[in-house]
């Protein structure tokens, strides 16, 4: 079994260590890169996987893989043989830059957004790896994967790319659809790939409850815009990302669809945290969705109780209700079909 990450990939992490896969479980973050490659816990990773077995923290993509035949891992191959004839030793830098964002969705937290930071109190965490990231071997960087946070909304993120290393051959940006900015346009124009993933967790007014403020019809247009943008510019490509949770895995088929139709490629995962999100538990949601596949959903025990005092609490933070926009009776999202 062969995971290029393990030796090609460095991860930012919100609490300013340096870490490997975002998609690990229970990873552990490090001081520093040069610790992070000589640590025992790396050694025993790469061991288990030389033996033709799946680590722990490595249960996504064994989840992803067993459900759909692909996962982060299987990709991670695909470009390991485009870059690797390049550089024997190129890195690609993930993780988080800073966590300033716009947005304040379900299933992220204070340390990943200003946004929801600012809600729950006025001391909120702020990340800020910038400095993190320049002590990185940057001769090595060939792939930029840095964000956020939300990177259209960073100065650091847009400072990075005014300032890339000199290696840097693929940008790839994660961004919730809200704008976009001059910067991915300047990168571009110096023939360097740019990929910018969307993220994509719902449509309607699911979207629009899922990544509160952010609305169905400015992410439409945004959409829109990279399209034309593409057009400009071949080395731009573009693609969706769909986190699925409780509150959007029925609508999963319709997601699949509106990429199809919008002829972008379109991955997703089953989100791990926050737990009381996790399709596995019974609830209302997953007892709808069940279909969607039946041997990851609604399998475990019921969290309805749980469940009910975290939207309780969310919807508290953002002065709106569920019920404004979900319907279990009405193919779970109201005008959900209508703002396509």
């Amino acid at each position: 079994m062969f995971c290029p990450r393990l030796d090609h990939f460095a991860r930012l992490n919100q609490d300013g260590s340096v870490g490997k896969c975002g998609h690990m479980v229970n990873a552990r973050g490090f001081e520093s890169f040069e610790e992070l490659e000589r640590s025992e816990w790396m050694e025993g990773i790469r061991n288990t996987m030389s033996e033709d077995r799946w680590p722990d923290e490595c249960a996504r993509c064994q989840q992803s893989e067993r459900v759909k035949g692909e996962s982060i891992r299987t990709n991670s191959i695909a470009r390991h043989k485009i870059l690797h004839p390049i550089r024997k030793d190129y890195l690609i830098v993930g993780g988080v830059l800073d966590n300033v964002c716009n947005s304040a969705c379900q299933s992220c937290n204070a340390g990943l957004s200003t946004k929801i930071g600012s809600l729950e109190s006025k001391n909120y965490p702020r990340v800020d790896n910038y400095d993190l990231f320049q002590r990185l071997p940057q001769d090595r960087i060939t792939e930029l994967d840095v964000n956020g946070g939300e990177p259209t909304a960073s100065k650091n993120y847009k400072k990075v790319l005014t300032e890339l290393p000199a290696n840097v051959k693929i940008v790839r940006m994660n961004t919730n659809g809200s704008r976009m900015i001059k910067e991915i346009e300047d990168v571009l124009k110096r023939n360097i790939m740019v990929i910018v993933t969307m993220s994509l967790d719902g449509m309607g007014n699911v979207h629009d409850y899922v990544r509160w403020p952010i609305k169905w019809t400015d992410y439409k247009k945004t959409v829109d815009a990279y399209k034309d943008l593409q057009e400009k510019y071949k080395l731009l490509k573009l693609d969706f990302w769909t986190t699925v949770s409780c509150l959007n895995v029925r609508n999963l088929p319709e997601i699949i669809d509106y990429a199809k139709n919008m002829d972008i490629p379109h991955d997703w995962a089953f989100l791990d945290k926050p737990s009381v999100l996790n399709v596995r538990y019974k609830n209302k949601f997953t007892a709808v969705a069940k279909h969607v596949s039946p041997e990851e959903i609604a399998v475990d025990g019921d969290n309805s109780e749980q469940l009910e005092a975290f939207i309780k609490r969310q919807d508290a933070l953002r002065n709106i209700t569920i019920d404004d926009y979900f319907s279990l009776d009405l193919n779970l999202s109201r005008n959900s079909s209508a703002n396509r």
